[in-house]
């Protein structure tokens, strides 16, 4: 039965939402469309005045821009993609764990404990909702956690992976998986590795299925020299299959492993990594270095093709279809293409990414009819 709030009971609940935490309030408010927020400043006067802690959340939102380009000379735009209107970031912006035969990954996993994932096909303008996963702070507590995205080969299967570190005394791993045939996560804790994971903030790691696996960087927790090294997950098998040594100079010390990521070179592998200069507080990105193997899983075929001020380019972000050219970010945030070889640097497009506040991403994609089957979320 619909039915109309009395004058006192409405001013009742204001006053109760009045004593709430001021952090507690913006959090609530912050998840509201704008205009929503904008009619109850309508209705309680305390939320019109000035407050920098709800000014500067509300500016977190970053407006995701998404295009196809193809990868020719001149990187012409193709088109431009729009997310549904129902599917909206919660955190800052949405993080890209991969595109496989045309079906992106989304997840909202940038600065919160948000349990969102989003598998969206943007050809056929279709999105679907994963459901919750088994490993939540409300069940938990406190976590950092690995998501990656990849394709079962052999069932036809598209799934996330995900590692999941428990914020306590003595590390705790647990790990989960989804398969969106069966449209469900499924505990599987006993083939956590012995190693640490490498959980960076904000998470900033892409796409990292090669050969059938998803890659995760990773250290030995009980070696005293803290041997880091690069753990491949068998999407098929469900299992880590195999471990990968990373180049000699980054195989001990979990500072070099904070500051390497890893990035898809054709059918093998490639470590992108910064050297810091400066003492703690006042550290400054030096150089950056980009690794690849050339043959898959052969550490002695680790090779550095690639060296530059961090301050010109701060980061690789992809190899093209000619693998001696990477995009790659520059000093002010466009996106360039890089000839590492020939040393010639090619800028494209009008947009700065620092502009955006996001973060930028660049990843294959092939057009698909994947999800054409599926409800829209």
């Amino acid at each position: 039965m619909l039915g109309c709030l009395t004058e006192d009971k409405s001013k009742a609940i204001m006053s109760e939402y009045s004593d709430l935490p001021r952090e507690l309030l913006v959090e609530i408010l912050v998840r509201l469309p704008i205009e929503d927020v904008v009619k109850s400043t309508a209705v309680c006067k305390s939320l019109c005045t000035t407050d920098s802690l709800f000014s500067a959340l509300f500016s977190e939102r970053v407006v995701e821009n998404y295009s196809l380009c193809f990868d020719n000379e001149d990187v012409d735009e193709y088109k431009q993609l729009h997310l549904p209107n129902n599917v909206e970031s919660v955190s800052v912006c949405f993080r890209v764990a991969g595109s496989i035969n045309g079906l992106v990954c989304l997840v909202d996993d940038m600065r919160s404990y948000v349990d969102n994932f989003f598998l969206w096909n943007p050809i056929i303008k279709k999105v679907v909702r994963v459901p919750e996963p088994g490993v939540t702070s409300s069940s938990h507590g406190p976590f950092n956690a690995f998501t990656g995205f990849g394709f079962d080969f052999k069932t036809n299967d598209y799934k996330l992976l995900r590692f999941v570190e428990l914020d306590r005394k003595e590390p705790k791993v647990e790990v989960e998986i989804y398969s969106l045939n069966a449209n469900c996560w499924t505990s599987i804790t006993h083939i956590a590795p012995k190693y640490g994971l490498c959980l960076t903030t904000p998470r900033t790691y892409g796409n990292s299925f090669v050969n059938g696996a998803i890659h995760m960087l990773a250290f030995d927790r009980k070696s005293g020299r803290g041997r880091n090294l690069i753990l491949a997950f068998d999407v098929s098998e469900e299992e880590v299959s195999r471990e990968i040594p990373l180049p000699e100079c980054l195989s001990n010390g979990y500072m070099k492993l904070m500051s390497t990521e890893l990035l898809k070179y054709g059918q093998s592998i490639a470590a992108m990594t910064w050297d810091w200069d400066g003492m703690d507080g006042n550290k400054k990105v030096k150089q950056i270095h980009l690794w690849v193997m050339k043959e898959y899983g052969v550490a002695m075929s680790w090779t550095k093709v690639f060296t530059e001020v961090a301050q010109l380019v701060p980061r690789v972000l992809f190899f093209r279809q000619h693998k001696e050219r990477v995009f790659v970010t520059l000093d002010g945030g466009l996106i360039a293409s890089l000839d590492y070889k020939k040393k010639h640097v090619e800028v494209f497009g009008d947009k700065s990414v620092e502009s955006l506040r996001g973060y930028p991403v660049v990843d294959g994609f092939v057009e698909s009819l994947v999800l054409l089957d599926k409800a829209n979320a």
